[in-house]
């Protein structure tokens, strides 16, 4: 299909449009700045903790900032521009009731996509749509937990698929990520690098580009926009902004870290950065390693490592502030 040009849209105000003020998560999610570079020069690291006061992480505090942005996260913007649309038009009891059943609705999803995949993920896939959402400012592409829940519709590869603007090359930025949440440093960085690697096969990027141009939210998004997205994710639109497209992974690698235990209960973020920036290098080489091992180490990647005190304990809290106990997985 070809774009006329004036039906072209301003591809770096539509990003921007869609892109949430997140400043306040700095109360919750502390961001650590550092000099390290991994090796493999496509990679960039980021580090972030949880919110450290009198030597204790605020989990539980972390945990509420997560369940704020379930509704977000797991529903399609469609529904919830329908819900916020009605502000105004109907009395705030009516509008209340609307926006506590979107919030139940999005509890039921996460519980039914746990069924469905056997496993127990989602906070962190959430931990890791916030991120991505702040530090990047890349809006969420497409809900893809509904998608988890609908039995003829075969959900594999990324976790997230969000899009963003590159204002040094003048085009879409399209984020596919994966999250892991493992006790074990080393286990999680494996993990997440097989994971990865699976995520990027031929046949794996074909269903999440057939995924995203299928389940599309265009709430909001006119003609113009939607014919310019579809140029740069359709391979069948014989358009040159397909091939401009600029494809980076992102991933969340949340894991123990014993540095929590020195803490005195004098300590707050500062000594928890030292203590962390120590062991940066150290995972920087797993991470050279392992994405070298599984023949990713030429690509695009956004790597947010995020030690945790304990990720069952994260989990846990997740799972029970949302009614979920069952423990199937860990990833």
């Amino acid at each position: 299909m070809a774009i006329a040009e004036k039906e072209l849209v301003d591809l770096e105000q539509f990003v921007a449009v869609l892109t949430a003020d997140y400043q306040k998560l700095e109360v919750r999610i502390r961001k650590i700045f550092h000099t390290v570079e991994c090796e493999c020069k496509g990679v960039t690291l980021r580090l972030h903790v949880p919110t450290v006061s009198q030597g204790q992480a605020k989990i539980a505090e972390l945990v509420e900032l997560l369940l704020d942005y379930m509704t977000t996260f797991a529903l399609p913007r469609a529904e919830l521009k329908a819900v916020s649309d009605k502000y105004g038009k109907i009395t705030e009891e009516e509008y209340r009731i609307k926006r506590e059943r979107l919030h139940r609705e999005a509890i039921d999803l996460f519980i039914k996509a746990n069924r469905a995949t056997n496993r127990n993920g989602e906070a962190g896939e959430l931990l890791l749509y916030l991120l991505t959402e702040w530090i990047l400012e890349a809006p969420q592409l497409i809900a893809k937990l509904p998608l988890k829940t609908d039995p003829n519709m075969p959900v594999f590869g990324s976790d997230g698929i969000h899009f963003g603007y590159s204002k040094k090359h003048k085009n879409l930025i399209l984020y596919t990520g994966e999250a892991k949440l493992v006790a074990d440093v080393g286990r999680a960085i494996a993990e997440a690098a097989k994971s990865i690697a699976k995520m990027l096969a031929p046949d794996s990027m074909r269903h999440e580009l057939r995924l995203v141009r299928r389940n599309l939210d265009f709430s909001g998004i006119n003609e113009s926009q939607k014919a310019l997205l579809l140029s740069y994710l359709d391979p069948n639109e014989d358009h040159e902004n397909y091939n401009k497209r600029i494809d980076v992974i992102t991933c969340l690698v949340g894991f123990d870290f014993a540095g929590y235990r020195k803490l005195s209960p004098t300590c707050g973020d500062d000594e928890l950065s030292k203590l962390v920036r120590i062991e940066l290098e150290k995972w920087s080489a797993k991470i050279a390693a392992d994405f070298t091992s599984s023949g990713i180490n030429t690509r695009t990647a956004e790597i947010f490592l995020f030690p945790l005190p304990s990720v069952q304990t994260l989990r846990d809290l997740f799972q029970q502030r949302i009614g979920w106990n069952n423990d199937a997985g860990a990833s």
